[in-house]
């Protein structure tokens, strides 16, 4: 059963938005918002200013073969509000919310290592988990072969 809060901040999220977007409750203090990656930047700063959102909890990205899938994770007000929004594969690009969220800093940082989706406007976008000189591609991505070497077998 969905509480007042969930409603309050699913209306407040609603009106905010820009039209490209969509709000649902998928279960009770769960908030899905569905972003196309133009209107992402904005949804971030109403998060921040309209929820007061000061904490974002994780970013996980995945390749589902055709498109990659952000998610930015958020507690609010007692519900887990999860931002959604996608990019191409041909166009892996997403901006930046470090200056709205400093604490995507290491996660946009790993979404560029493993994954290859730059956050453009990221201040500092060195590798995070891969050796400096990697260039056997972006392990997470479907399509990538392991090229031998240092596997563990």
């Amino acid at each position: 059963m969905t509480n007042n809060t969930d409603e309050q901040l699913k209306e407040i999220l609603q009106q905010n938005v820009q039209t490209d977007t969509t709000v649902t409750l998928t279960k009770p203090h769960r908030i899905m918002v569905t972003v196309a990656r133009e209107s992402l930047k904005k949804t971030m700063n109403i998060l921040a200013t309209k929820l007061s959102a000061q904490h974002l909890s994780t970013i996980t990205a995945r390749d589902t073969g055709t498109i990659f899938e952000i998610l930015y994770h958020f507690f609010i007000q007692g519900s887990i509000v999860t931002i959604r929004t996608s990019c191409p594969r041909d166009d892996p690009t997403v901006e930046s919310i470090v200056d709205i969220f400093p604490s995507a800093t290491l996660h946009e940082r790993e979404m560029n290592d493993i994954l290859g989706i730059i956050a453009i406007g990221h201040p500092d976008l060195r590798r995070l988990i891969l050796p400096e000189d990697w260039n056997q591609g972006y392990p997470l991505r479907k399509d990538w072969k392991p090229s031998g070497g240092d596997m563990v077998g």
